[in-house]
């Protein structure tokens, strides 16, 4: 999307200056054709880039270009200009013809529910955080602005090499189409940094190559003042006199001069005085030195520590005890690496979609999800699965899992996390919480663990998270047996008891796999056949986002009340 805006930015700057790239025309082609057609190629991915509006731009300025390049070869054939009135016409008419192309091909398409709206994540982009109406997206803490901190951490004096890029640019504008991307990628990646503290990964490369520019711009008007004449400076003695006799006459009499021409004037007097350039290039220079050399090593050490944390394993901590002692907690990396060790090779974990990766990765077994999870209704399952009453969950989890990891101490555990587990749930199954799209009595009162909300502490999540913890909690021993806690108590992982075999088995067979192609890794699946499990889904309501025009007044309802109550939080 972004080199389609900067591809569409250029031939509305080229048409207004007369002129036609046939480079950004074959460049732009050639990189639509090959980019969409690779990604066509992945699975989960398919026709999107002609169905989905947010990547319906880039189709956009295809068509632009296209139509631009027959309006060219028009033009030309009849040998008018580009803003003549007969070049004008041409164009307006060739995209009259396309626009009506297009919009046939709309109205055969949309009644079909070919076109997708804008996925939640990216329409939170425009909204403010927890107002998307998908609470999926509401959850996502990094959906905030980047702090002031955050540009100098992760930036560092590279966030001031690039806002002073910014000044620079007006400078160095005949190099044309690379600058103004620079200047359009500049806004581009401040805005979505404004609405989204991750989008700073965005902002890197435009940062680093424009605090690049600003040192390359002065160390190559540095070495200009002594090692190179420019070509004003051969001017004869006599014009040269003249002109500063007339810069200097017109100061001393105060005569009105224009802005252009004294502008005009006082850039020949700047490049006929040379020595005033190169005292001035070496009392400049001096003070960037100065100024910005002590930032050199402060940058380099920083960049430094930064790495060792970016690197450093997020599961693995040091803490300190009351005491001041400092401990290392390996509780997260223990416990993943017990399921390893210690379950079937074929065990199948459920925990919230968070950990799914950690829990593949490191511990090798099937997770329900993961971060990958594209299927809004199969994440909001494991929420009803995690937020149901402790026997409703036993029935539908011995269907689908063997064991149970819950985090249960600091860090985010899940209790922090299950009012929005239990939003996400309500979402696609109404009888988590009916009438209440926010779930709001599913939670604690003063926000203190130990005062939950009747439907809190029916819940699964809560029982498993507080059993033998709380006094008074305790974990039915005949639905699940805890079989791990790590050693500070911040995970914990329960035996589902009564595992189905049938429906196992089932899950197992390759026969009973949704693929899109014989042998494929992308296989969406299905669940088995129980009686329970069947239930659950008859009452599912497939999530339509707000702005899915193709679910029409479906869900209006509910969606409406959604955001009247989140309004209040």
């Amino acid at each position: 999307n972004m080199i389609a805006l900067h591809a569409f930015i250029c031939v509305v700057s080229d048409t207004i200056r007369a002129k036609y790239s046939p480079g950004l025309h074959k460049s732009y082609t050639l990189f639509f054709i090959i980019g969409t057609y690779l990604a066509t190629c992945v699975p989960p991915v398919g026709m999107n880039p002609f169905k989905s509006l947010e990547q319906l731009s880039a189709v956009f300025v295809f068509i632009v270009l296209q139509v631009q390049w027959l309006s060219e070869r028009e033009r030309l054939r009849q040998k008018v200009e580009i803003l003549s009135k007969e070049g004008i016409a041409i164009k307006i008419r060739y995209f009259v013809y396309a626009a009506l192309a297009v919009l046939g091909i709309i109205i055969l398409l949309y009644p079909t529910g070919w076109f997708g709206p804008l996925s939640s994540r990216v329409r939170g982009l425009f909204l403010k955080h927890t107002r998307t109406g998908n609470p999926l997206v509401d959850s996502v803490a990094e959906h905030q602005p980047a702090s002031a901190d955050a540009y100098w951490q992760y930036l560092h004096v590279g966030y001031h090499g690039w806002m002073i890029s910014l000044l620079i640019y007006p400078f160095i504008l005949k190099r044309g189409k690379a600058v103004s991307f620079m200047l359009l990628y500049s806004i581009v990646a401040y805005y979505f940094c404004m609405k989204m503290a991750r989008l700073l990964l965005l902002a890197s490369p435009v940062a680093s190559a424009g605090t690049g520019i600003v040192i390359g711009f002065f160390i190559d008007w540095f070495i200009n003042q002594y090692y190179f004449k420019p070509s004003e400076d051969q001017l004869p003695a006599p014009e040269k006199k003249a002109v500063v006799k007339d810069v200097k006459k017109n100061r001393q009499a105060k005569e009105e001069v224009s802005i252009s021409e004294y502008v005009e004037q006082s850039k020949t007097l700047y490049k006929q005085n040379r020595k005033g350039r190169q005292v001035a290039a070496i009392a400049l220079t001096s003070i960037l030195i100065g100024v910005g050399g002590p930032f050199v090593p402060i940058f380099a050490s920083h960049s430094e520590r930064l790495a060792y944390a970016f690197s450093n394993p997020k599961i693995v901590f040091k803490s300190q005890q009351n005491d001041g002692s400092v401990i290392t907690v390996n509780d997260y990396l223990d416990s993943y690496n017990w399921l390893k060790a210690n379950t079937p090779e074929d065990a199948r974990v459920m925990a919230w979609w968070d950990y799914g990766y950690q829990i593949t990765g490191i511990g090798n077994r099937t997770t329900i999800a993961d971060g990958n999870t594209w299927n809004h209704e199969h994440i909001a399952t494991l929420g009803k699965c995690l937020t149901s009453p402790v026997k409703e969950a036993h029935s539908l989890i011995r269907h689908l899992a063997d064991y149970v990891l819950v985090w249960a101490g600091g860090r985010g555990d899940d209790l922090m996390k299950s009012p929005h587990m239990a939003r996400i749930g309500n979402s696609v199954y109404r009888d988590i919480c009916p009438n209440d799209p926010t779930c709001s009595h599913f939670g604690f009162y003063e926000n203190n663990f130990q005062k939950p909300t009747p439907m809190m502490a029916k819940s699964l999540l809560y029982n498993l998270h507080s059993s033998d913890v709380i006094p008074g909690v305790r974990i039915d021993q005949r639905l699940f047996r805890e079989v791990y806690k790590s050693r500070y108590g911040l995970v914990r992982i329960f035996q589902v008891m009564n595992v189905s075999m049938e429906s196992k088995n089932w899950i197992a067979n390759p026969e009973n796999r949704v693929c899109d192609a014989p042998g494929s890794w992308y296989c969406p699946g299905q669940f088995p056949p129980a009686p329970e499990i069947q239930d659950m889904l008859s009452k599912r309501i497939d999530f339509a986002q707000l702005e899915d025009f193709n679910r029409k007044s479906k869900d209006t309802k509910y969606h409406a009340e959604y955001m009247k109550r989140m309004e209040r939080h």
